[in-house]
């Protein structure tokens, strides 16, 4: 019923297919705030800092046993291996294609073995994690049949700037001995962001994802800095608006702080900076991914107003030294 080759890099025909199949998906998905392929690793082949490995998994146009009908793309998979051994999953199906057995299939022809002496099918993964998001049912479903366990949890929260359920924003005082610049728009591995991310004593996951993110550059910043002009935190929001349940909603993307400047409210004051921008650019909705093990990020998040929405999953196969991310 499906076929499919583990590549090291998709080229010609298969590429230009897994890269509608990701577009249309991402569109599809939008609204609903499933996770979505970065059309980059896409592209992506080993560049030295790991394996990465790409399937297209094809089927018949209509999913029919007929032997002459076309093939067509109808999930992709994304596996990159760091040199621990932990394999990063990220997986999505066409939409055309969901809730027809395309993944429970590939699962059961693959299997999640990982204890091999090559990993997970000959590809070196000792451990496999892939986030869902969204509460996806699919996701919940097929995790539960094949008992994967989720070790790390996110939170979406929401805050309404404007409308019925909109609460005022109370903009708190700024810490003493620190100062609030103006939003600037965030380059591409911009280096005073960068170096600030290698002060604030992020687990390893998370401070690495923030820097790729950060190295695509978009949205804005507002950086705190001290007496002697040092940054010691900045949120990263921005201002691009999508549809969020009939609302212009945009995110907050991060709001980092260096280890000193912590507890003494700095968090809360760029947070509602960033939000009081969001308003004036005629955004409804501010929403924030937070760790739910985060004491201190859930109690800002609440006194400021914001609301869970929704939470998301990272599931995991073996074991590994690496602790779970907070953010994926």
């Amino acid at each position: 019923m499906i076929s499919y080759e583990w590549r090291p890099k998709l080229s010609d025909d298969d590429l230009d297919a897994v890269l509608e199949l990701v577009a249309a998906a991402t569109d599809y998905d939008e609204e609903a705030g499933f996770a979505h392929i970065d059309p980059e690793i896409v592209r992506a082949a080993d560049d030295g800092s790991g394996t990465v490995r790409h399937l297209a998994i094809k089927a018949r146009r209509d999913l029919g046993p007929q032997e002459d009908g076309p093939m067509v793309v109808v999930a992709y998979l994304h596996l990159f291996v760091d040199d621990e051994g932990l394999g990063t999953v990220s997986y999505v199906v066409h939409p055309d294609y969901r809730s027809r057995g395309i993944t429970t299939l590939l699962v059961e022809e693959i299997g999640l073995d990982v204890g091999g002496v090559r990993g997970w099918d000959g590809s070196g993964a000792t451990a496999l994690r892939c986030w869902a998001y969204s509460t996806h049912p699919a996701s919940e479903r097929l995790t539960k049949r094949f008992d994967v366990p989720a070790v790390s949890r996110q939170w979406t929260v929401v805050r309404h700037l404007t409308g019925p359920f909109a609460l005022p924003i109370d903009r708190p005082e700024i810490p003493d001995g620190l100062v609030v610049g103006e939003p600037r728009e965030l380059a591409g591995g911009d280096a005073a962001v960068v170096d600030i991310l290698g002060r604030a004593a992020l687990p390893d996951a998370q401070r690495e994802r923030l820097e790729s993110d950060v190295g695509r550059g978009g949205g804005q910043v507002i950086e705190a800095r001290d007496d002697a002009g040092r940054i010691v935190g900045f949120v990263w929001y921005s201002t691009d608006q999508r549809i969020h349940l009939e609302l212009r909603a945009a995110p907050v993307h991060a709001v980092v702080l260096d280890p000193g400047a912590r507890g003494r409210g700095l968090g809360g004051v760029l947070l509602v900076a960033a939000m009081e921008r969001q308003k004036d650019a005629g955004v409804q909705v501010s929403m924030l991914r937070i760790d739910p093990d985060d004491a201190s990020a859930v109690r800002m998040c609440r006194l400021l107003g914001f609301e869970q929405e929704d939470a998301h999953s990272c599931y995991q196969v073996g074991e590994t030294s690496n602790p779970p991310p907070a953010f994926s």
